[in-house]
């Protein structure tokens, strides 16, 4: 089930972030590092959770048949006004929205988490229903430790001010945004860490196994530096590659 925070805090955090940043290079990086990650050519991908589509923008201009599945509508709208036609972009819930295709990799990134264990299980199930027989997933998770370490970090991205959480109790990652001059209008994500252990058995429920772990990037607060690739124990979230058991 889509919790009820979700589509208020990714409007406003479109919103508060500048839309108009040259990040073009970036995401031809990003592009070529799930190209790598795959390990193999394919030909159809499906992205859930894909923002304004820029990555999935720049597969499909490599030549990569694109489809994106996002709950946000702004953000679909976006999307589909720069995709140049090139990306098929559904604007839908991940729990309810119905594909019939299947495709040789489905994506989620920078955002698993949403919900309860059991709600992360069903989204795995339906992950699974739209991979090939020979399909793969990548999916990136938040890692524990580090949200542990940053409980209470603060600082400013644009136009807001963030601050981030971790709960304990229910090893969740709670990240808040605010516009400085309208602090009333906080909004919150809120994500379930996982270690490898749980999200590999929480895969194995849904009959797939993990194939690869990619270790992301972490913010050494100190510094004030973002490293782009840390060890597993240090990053903000890790992708695994998962592929169906059977």
């Amino acid at each position: 089930m889509t919790q009820s925070w979700v589509k208020p805090f990714y409007r406003k955090q479109f919103e508060w972030m500048n839309q108009e940043l040259d990040m073009n290079d970036a995401y031809n990086e990003l592009a070529s590092i799930v190209k790598e990650q795959v390990g193999r050519p394919f030909n159809k991908m499906l992205d859930i959770g894909a923002g304004r589509g820029d990555v999935a923008k720049k597969l499909a201009e490599s030549g990569v048949e694109m489809t994106t599945l996002e709950l946000v509508p702004e953000l679909v709208t976006f999307a589909r006004e720069h995709s140049n036609g090139r990306v098929k972009s559904h604007c839908g819930d991940f729990y309810t929205f119905e594909l019939t295709e299947t495709f040789d990799v489905v994506s989620y990134f920078d955002g698993f988490g949403i919900g309860s264990d059991e709600d992360q299980l069903r989204l795995l199930n339906r992950i699974r229903d739209w991979m090939k027989e020979d399909g793969c997933a990548l999916i990136d998770i938040y890692q524990p430790r580090y949200w542990q370490q940053v409980d209470g970090q603060e600082m400013t991205v644009d136009d807001a001010r963030r601050v981030y959480r971790y709960d304990e109790h229910t090893h969740r990652m709670l990240d808040s945004w605010w516009h400085a001059d309208h602090p009333e209008e906080k909004v919150t994500q809120s994500l379930r860490c996982y270690s490898l252990d749980e999200i590999s058995d929480l895969c194995e429920q849904a009959s797939l196994r993990i194939v690869g772990i990619f270790p992301g990037g972490g913010m050494d607060f100190e510094e004030w530096r973002y490293h782009e690739c840390v060890a597993l124990y240090k990053c903000l979230s890790y992708r695994v590659k998962v592929k169906k058991i059977g």
